[in-house]
């Protein structure tokens, strides 16, 4: 899969969307909505702030319209830890 922007309509391509502390995945039929940080832009990185304590991390790729791809493309959950 490559990277573009929102609302580019290019095969095998979609923009990254961050869950913070999600317990599930959006639904796979919808576009995503304000309780993920989008990156409509294509961008690849970014700097968070987040309160001390226990987050999970995780990446869901989605296309031009904010919806998840079927099979959806999805970042293994990780765990971190700010101090």
């Amino acid at each position: 899969m490559g990277v573009a922007p929102a609302g580019v309509d290019t095969p095998n391509t979609g923009h990254h969307h961050l869950l913070v502390d999600s317990k599930s995945l959006p639904a796979a039929n919808q576009p995503m909505g304000g309780d993920v940080k989008h990156f409509g832009g294509g961008q690849t990185e970014t700097e968070l702030t987040l309160e001390p304590g226990t987050h999970t991390l995780q990446l869901i790729l989605g296309d031009k319209n904010h919806v998840p791809h079927n099979p959806v493309v999805v970042s293994k959950k990780i765990t971190i830890t700010v101090k």
